[in-house]
């Protein structure tokens, strides 16, 4: 019977498109706004954490505000921060660039052992060492875009580069080629080529925050790494972290007091996106979200109540006559609270892949690297079930005026 109560309301529905279409709309509206916050955030999160070295999410870079300090950045807080964070750093590195050198790429004096630390892995060769660093070994590592331009495609292992007069460093290692977005990103996770990226640094000159234009040398796969003892009157300029993604905000928070206190003015940048997937305020959103979602489908399944209800005066005869021939007043009412259940729930179908083209229109306005959508099964099926039950239980006073028609009434002025 239900089936065939089913099928008798859809067949309704077709009868009427335009008319059915106008009646869904609250729930379909309802049903998407249900759909497209859990796909943002969803998408995001699973985004942020599966990729976080190739969008940078894992990554913390620290610099100083000013030159005029009590105390700049040194070789050995490198190594004391790894070992007092050990537990929450995964790597870390300190990077201080050379210039007045006679090679036209980049050279960074580092300290050995920690290329990850900068997103790289390496493609060849060997890593930098402590003996390299103890011993002012004349070896670097190469970035792989340097490579290429530089030995024209030929193995550059074992080949010499000249730095200066009295500086001539063997190749000792190649990376790895970034991936093509790692560029085209600043330090805040933001797309530089992204078509709304004059409002994002708008908005971020609002917010005080002015990027600096030299870190953008440490995403370009050009540069030349060496040890920081070749030229020992170098201090690191940036200090670059990996962790946890779910750690960064709590590290980056504890450097901050942490570094405060020994003299130090640091300004610790990390992906724009993370404060806000992770923070209780956006659990808290979440929680808003859900309140705005159900007094939406209230008031949508309060509507298509109200047409049913209208409906029920349109079909009086139809009543009538199933009553007379043997209807009684249950299947009456199961009828009409099944018509409403389902036009809920068409709504609600309906309504999820709105909420997801929502989804994606929203991350691709974004120029958040870290922004995505995915599709939300489990609150998907959550919110078509919500929308059915609460359309079950709206279809309550349409079924209740229905059992109320007397069919010998009806039927005399018919």
């Amino acid at each position: 019977m239900i089936l065939r109560v089913i099928l008798l309301s859809l067949r309704n529905l077709r009868r009427r498109p335009y008319r059915t279409l106008l009646i869904l709309q609250g729930v379909i509206w309802g049903t998407a706004l249900g759909v497209v916050a859990p796909a943002v955030i969803e998408g995001s999160r699973k985004q942020v954490e599966e990729n976080a070295r190739n969008l940078g999410t894992d990554r913390l870079l620290i610099s100083q505000d000013t030159v005029d300090v009590v105390a700049t950045f040194n070789w050995d807080l490198v190594g004391q921060l790894e070992s007092e964070y050990k537990d929450d750093i995964r790597h870390i590195i300190g990077i201080a660039p050379i210039s007045d050198l006679e090679t036209t790429r980049p050279v960074f004096a580092i300290n050995p052992g920690e290329l990850a630390a900068r997103g790289l892995t390496l493609q060849k060769g060997r890593h930098l060492t402590d003996e390299d660093l103890r011993d002012m070994r004349p070896v670097c590592l190469i970035e792989a875009k340097a490579a290429h331009e530089l030995f024209a495609g030929q193995d550059p292992l074992g080949k010499k580069l000249i730095l200066s007069e009295k500086i001539e460093v063997e190749v000792i290692g190649v990376t790895e080629a970034r991936s093509e977005g790692i560029s085209a990103m600043d330090d805040l996770g933001y797309r530089r080529d992204h078509p709304l990226r004059g409002m994002v640094e708008s908005f971020s000159r609002t917010m005080g925050y002015f990027e600096d234009r030299r870190s953008e040398v440490l995403r370009g796969d050009e540069g030349i790494m060496v040890p920081h003892s070749l030229f020992p009157e170098c201090i690191p300029t940036w200090i670059e972290v990996r962790a946890d993604p779910l750690q960064v905000i709590p590290l980056r928070d504890a450097l901050r007091i942490d570094l405060g206190s020994r003299g130090y003015e640091p300004a610790i940048l990390t992906n724009a996106v993370l404060p806000i997937l992770y923070s209780k305020s956006l659990d808290t959103m979440l929680e808003l979200h859900k309140v705005v979602f159900f007094l939406s489908i209230a008031v949508g399944t309060s509507v298509v109540g109200a047409l049913m209800v209208i409906s029920v005066m349109e079909r009086r005869r139809e009543i009538a006559i199933r009553r007379v021939e043997g209807a009684r007043r249950w299947h009456i009412a199961v009828q009409f609270v099944v018509e409403t259940g389902t036009v809920c729930f068409l709504g609600g179908l309906l309504g999820v892949p709105l909420g997801i083209l929502l989804a994606i229109i929203r991350c691709t306005v974004d120029s958040q690297d870290s922004i995505s959508w995915t599709f939300p099964v489990a609150a998907s099926v959550k919110v078509v079930t919500i929308v059915s039950v609460v359309g079950l239980i709206g279809g309550l006073l349409p079924a209740w005026r229905a059992v109320k028609v007397d069919p010998v009434e009806m039927l005399r002025y018919e």
